[in-house]
Formats: structure tokens, sequence, C-alpha cells
């Protein structure tokens, strides 16, 4: 799997996933997991999606197989930022589709605004306009942040305590919630605690009138952290739409990926017929 370098020293990892012939040339996609995460959440978007586009799926770093940044290192919008344009540039790839799951829908916005040449379109699923005073008060558990909360329990014990805000449990099989605890708990809890205390600075409200770029909006209706702000940003953002799924809370890039997969698709379809 390609690893990029960075200009501190350390790399990033980005799964490529390309079965098409070389001639081809739709646009790429470009799929950020969300907080603690890694590219091994989006892997049921894969197949429907390859047969007609070539993917690009990142860890951040100290997520997934990417390496840990360096001593010292400050996890800031700017930062996270620079990782995805070194990206970018590496993989020649002028412009992408965005999907982002949670802050990886943050990351997306914040990208779209900074650099909207870059960003053809967003795909978010179960994404807030910040995280909310509500949440934070949850994650903090019997702590006093939620930073705090995963360096105490650990990042997977921390997700166990906490699993039923990023993932409807009554849809949601016991494989799949230990997958989930188990894949979170490969990222350290410093550097999970690290990037927590980043997204929990960032808020994209002010920024929303200014994205230019096509907007789908995919949340369960029923998402305590998103549901009620997709309503925020679709009257907010120039050009957003809103699939809500009925019945469904946080998670439905697992719960329901086909079906997001299939919503992806046909957005593109639409957003490239109206650009052409």
């Amino acid at each position: 799997m390609p690893m990029i370098r960075l200009d501190d020293g350390v790399s990033v990892h980005c799964a490529v996933d390309d079965y098409l012939w070389s001639w081809d040339a739709p646009a790429p996609v470009l799929m950020m997991h969300g907080f603690a995460r890694n590219a091994n959440f989006w892997n049921r978007w894969v197949p429907p999606i390859a047969e007609s586009r070539r993917i690009y799926r990142p860890d951040l770093l100290g997520c997934g197989a990417s390496d840990a940044p360096p001593a010292h290192y400050r996890y800031s919008p700017q930062n996270i930022e620079a990782q995805i344009l070194a990206l970018l540039d590496a993989f020649s790839l002028s412009r992408v589709h965005w999907v982002g799951e949670s802050s990886g829908g943050i990351i997306g916005l914040l990208l779209a605004a900074s650099h909207p040449a870059r960003i053809a379109s967003l795909v978010l699923c179960n994404t807030p306009v910040r995280i909310s005073d509500e949440i934070r008060g949850t994650y903090a558990l019997d702590q006093q942040s939620t930073a705090a909360a995963i360096r105490a329990y650990g990042t997977g014990e921390w997700c166990r305590k906490t699993l039923g805000y990023r993932l409807d449990l009554e849809h949601a099989s016991e494989q799949l919630r230990e997958w989930c605890i188990a894949e979170m708990d490969k990222t350290r809890p410093d550097i999970a605690a690290a990037l927590h205390e980043c997204f929990e600075a960032i808020d994209t409200k002010p920024l929303l009138p200014a994205i230019r770029p096509p907007v789908l909006l995919l949340s369960g209706d029923k998402s305590r952290i998103a549901s009620e702000q997709q309503k925020i940003l679709a009257q907010s953002l120039p050009d957003g739409r809103v699939e809500l799924f009925a019945g469904y809370g946080h998670g439905i890039n697992l719960l329901q990926p086909e079906r997001c997969a299939r919503a992806a698709l046909d957005f593109w379809r639409t957003v490239e017929g109206t650009q052409s």
C-alpha cells in the first residue's frame, strides 16, 4: 500500500482501489475516515464504487497504517490539511469527490473552504457542524474532558463505553460492534485524545455559506450527533441536499454501506451532468 512521505519525515498511508483500465479517467474519489478510525471503515463501500471510480482511502497520521506523528506534533486543521494536500499532490489528484464520515466530513468542509478547486463535491456521512456541548459532556464520562477520559480508559474501553453515540446499537450486530471497538483501539490513547481536542475546537458553521462544491448529506434521522444539525447544514450551504435514513441513528456508513454508496454514485452523476 502506498506511503506518502511528509516534510517532517513521517509517512501517511493511503489504500488505493484501482480496477479500471489505465486509459479510463473518471473523477477520483477520496474517502476520509472519522475520529480515531481508519481506511478499513470504508471497506464495504469499495466494491460498488470501484467499478467506475478510482478510490483513495488515507489514514491520518497516528491512525491505521500511517506513521505515528513526530514528537511535539500538534493536530490542527492546518496540519491535517497539509497531510491531505501532500497526498493529493503525490497522486497528482487535481480534484476529487470527497467522502467523509463524521470528523472526516468536517475535514472535507474545511478543505472545500480553503481549497475549493480541489474538491468537486462532498458526500458527508453523520457529519455535525461542530461537536456539541452535550456530546462533549457525554464523551467525558467521569473525567473533566473527552481527552482525559480517553487517556484514563484507553481508546478501546472508552469506545466501548460511548459506542452507542457513534453506532446505532439496535441495528448493529455484535460482530460489528466488537470490530469497531477493536479497530478504534488500534489508535493510541494519546493520539486519539489529541485528535479529539483538535476536532472539539472546530466550528464549521461560519464557513458554510462560502462552500461552493455541491454537498450530499447522509444521516440517520435518529443520530444524536448529526441529525439535528443536518438542517443547519442544508440551510446554510449554497448547494446542499439531505438524504435521511429513517429509523437509523449514527453510523449509517457501516449499517447501510451499499445504500450510501449508491446514493453517492447517483449524486456524482448528477453533479457531473450539471458541471458539463
